[in-house]
């Protein structure tokens, strides 16, 4: 497979014109970036075909469905591990590529698969034995939470294969390949989407399962796409080479990792406990679970919008951290200046036809016509926020590329504890209906977008020591 390093990026400089050296970074951006979103497309088309699955189930579709996307938040939390062992993992390998050290970033992600295979093991064996506690926790009632409390332990043995996964996927984007994760992950979301439909329904001479097909279809692709970059790594074709002595602990490497990691971490932990407050928030408006599958449902349409932006920001990240690397910061501005004129310019045009024309992916989701129609105000909501969401995540990325993690922790923090937790929680008092979370969840995204592009203007980036 082929794959980007920095030895094969093509020099630039003041000898350039302004508009050569932009078209040499479009291209870059969308070479590195198109993999990735060919990979989120497939990967919410599982989550999709997850909900859309339990919505159609002949009975208790409406439970099942609530069931499914508050473990989806549980799961959202396995991976907050993952992201911050790989947000260092990509911030010190994208460095050592640009700088050509080539050892040191081996030795790096020796120590990034170590801690993954580590945290992946502690998650889910804690997991497994605390299920009922974290269900109960999740505020769900009836046979929602039977549902859930099953599907959640049905899933606990793939926990140490995702994180391993994720992790060997960031290793290899700081490397400049993003293909290679690409094509590993759409293996693993085809197999999830065609087990997870035959055995819920029982097609293609498989058993029929009904809702526990969902969780079985789900355990089986991530044990495959676990081994599957494992193996991608031994064998080093993705740029990067997984050498056993490497597996060894190195407390240096490890320090570097976690210094950049753990700010970023504990950012995803602090947005993952708003939107946690935020569903036990939902599940408490509506005991029928109306309020809740609508919630669920207009996440899933909803990142059909920021998964392009999702796309763009590992782009930019890789291209910050290997021009930082080549001692190139002019490089690495306007890469994330390019960057969010596509990313931007997507989430803009995608917020628009939420506005316009959120009935139409509403209709094609869900069966319940209550369900529906509050999906669609949803969606129409959180319209108006794109724009600023699309900054949040497009710059915050390449803050990330640049090992500036802290300053994405304290932004993110104030804009959740004070506009989302607390107008989470004030709604939740005033018992007002979904749509005024929604306003909330939309204002929160908005604010966040603008105090993360003022960091990047700030350019204190540029001098962060990875």
């Amino acid at each position: 497979m082929s794959h980007i390093v920095a030895d094969s990026v093509p020099p630039i400089g003041d000898q350039l014109p302004l508009h050569v050296q932009d078209r040499q970074l479009r291209r870059e951006l969308l070479r590195l970036a198109w993999p990735v979103l060919a990979e989120h497309l497939l990967h919410i088309l599982v989550s999709i075909t997850d909900t859309a699955v339990a919505n159609y189930l002949p009975t208790n579709a409406a439970e099942a469905a609530a069931a499914v996307g508050n473990i989806g938040y549980i799961f959202w939390f396995v991976g907050l591990f993952s992201g911050a062992i790989g947000t260092g993992s990509t911030a010190i390998i994208a460095r050592e590529f640009g700088a050509k050290h080539r050892r040191r970033a081996n030795s790096a992600c020796g120590q990034s698969i170590l801690f993954a295979l580590f945290c992946g093991i502690a998650l889910g064996l804690l997991l497994f034995v605390f299920a009922r506690q974290v269900v109960s926790f999740m505020g769900l009632h009836g046979l929602a939470r039977d549902y859930a409390y099953d599907y959640l332990r049905m899933l606990c043995p793939a926990v140490p294969f995702i994180t391993v996964m994720f992790v060997a996927n960031a290793c290899l984007r700081g490397a400049g390949d993003t293909l290679t994760p690409a094509i590993s992950m759409i293996v693993v979301d085809i197999v999830n989407i065609a087990l997870t439909i035959g055995l819920s329904w029982g097609l293609w001479g498989l058993p029929k399962m009904g809702f526990n097909g969902i969780a079985v279809g789900t355990v089986v692709a991530y044990i495959c796409g676990g081994v599957l970059l494992m193996i991608v790594l031994l064998v080093g074709r993705g740029g990067i080479k997984l050498h056993i002595h490497r597996l060894r602990p190195h407390w240096r490497d490890m320090k570097r990792i976690m210094r950049i990691g753990v700010p970023s971490g504990v950012t995803d932990t602090i947005n993952w406990l708003a939107n946690f407050a935020m569903v036990r928030v939902v599940n408490a408006t509506a005991p029928i679970t109306i309020a809740t599958a609508a919630h669920i449902n207009a996440v899933r349409i909803e990142s059909f919008s920021y998964m392009f932006g999702f796309a763009i920001a590992i782009a930019v990240a890789t291209m910050v951290g290997q021009s930082l690397g080549a001692k190139d910061p002019r490089r690495a501005q306007r890469s994330a200046y390019i960057a969010y004129l596509y990313g931007g310019g997507f989430m803009t045009a995608m917020g628009i036809f939420f506005i316009l024309f959120a009935h139409i992916p509403a209709a094609i989701m869900i069966k319940d016509p209550q369900v529906r129609e509050l999906t669609a105000t949803c969606l129409r909501i959180t319209g108006f926020c794109q724009s600023g969401f699309a900054a949040a995540i497009i710059f915050g990325g390449a803050l990330r590329g640049a090992g500036d993690t802290l300053a994405v922790l304290l932004i993110s923090t104030i804009s959740i504890v004070v506009v989302r937790l607390g107008g989470a929680y004030l709604m939740g008092y005033l018992k007002e209906p979904l749509p005024m979370i929604w306003i909330v969840l939309a204002v929160d995204l908005f604010i966040r977008g603008v105090l993360i592009y003022g960091r990047f203007l700030h350019g204190g980036w540029k001098r962060v020591r990875v």
